[in-house]
């Protein structure tokens, strides 16, 4: 099995984490967690992760074999303990999930994010939570391009977007729930498409990890972090183990013993 096909995979079980257009600050929290999938025709795939400092580690098993995936600052390591090599994908930034603290109101939610622009139009109220209006400006194929989101005042993600074609994203608070032992707020995402149609999703926030840890989608997907444990978390599964031989990009991680 190649590695982009590893980490297409990984991304469904992950990519979920992060908040689109949610703003952090400092205050980093460490923990590990079970990260399990669920899907109506497949078997759960499951993954345990670490999330430290600065960088996500997660092993999981493919096709009877065991991998570990760390994704720091810059690049992504996927490595095989059974052949003992690994591949390094340069350029893969550091997808961490929005675990930190909120920033302050106020703060540009652009920070950070290459190629755009934000300007804070004023604030309103949506769904009844008070929020800051902004507007992206982003460059697309020599153009610009404007979308409104309107970033909730304490949480820092975005309640409402609308983009260039007319899709909107809006959330809504629907109660407080208790998941694995920890207290969530339960969030009702609604997508509109252009032609009106709607797609509604359900997210369970963990107000102390400022992230999602369950999300149920259309058709009976579900995917969520069980056995949370949060605290530092060693340095030593951040790094590649000693004696491991490094494969070019262009190669395959083939199967132990061949």
């Amino acid at each position: 099995m190649k590695p982009s096909t590893l980490w297409c995979s990984l991304a469904l079980l992950f990519g979920w984490l992060l908040v689109p257009g949610a703003q952090a600050a400092k205050g980093i929290i460490q923990f590990s967690a079970d990260a399990i999938q669920r899907t109506p025709d497949r078997p759960p795939m499951q993954a345990r992760i670490h999330v430290g400092a600065d960088a996500v580690r997660s092993e999981y098993e493919m096709d009877g074999q065991r991998f570990i995936e760390i994704v720091r600052k810059g690049e992504r390591v996927l490595i095989n303990p059974a052949r003992k090599e690994y591949l390094i994908q340069p350029g893969g930034g550091a997808p961490l999930p929005q675990r930190q603290t909120p920033a302050p109101p106020g703060t540009s939610p652009c920070q950070g994010v290459p190629g755009v622009t934000c300007h804070l139009l004023g604030k309103e109220t949506v769904n009844g939570r008070a929020a800051e209006k902004w507007e992206f400006v982003a460059q697309a194929n020599g153009r610009e391009v404007r979308s409104l989101h309107w970033i909730d005042v304490k949480k820092r993600f975005p309640v409402r977007q609308l983009f260039p074609d007319g899709s909107l994203v809006e959330m809504r608070l629907t109660g407080h729930e208790t998941l694995d032992g920890r207290k969530v707020e339960k969030w009702e995402v609604r997508q509109t498409r252009p032609d009106g149609q709607t797609r509604v999703s359900w997210q369970w926030h963990d107000p102390r990890l400022h992230i999602a840890i369950r999300e149920a989608l259309p058709g009976g997907y579900v995917r969520e972090l069980k056995h949370i444990r949060v605290g530092p978390q060693d340095p030593a599964l951040f790094r590649i183990p000693a004696g491991y031989r490094p494969i070019t990009p262009a190669a395959s991680l083939p199967p132990a013993g061949h």
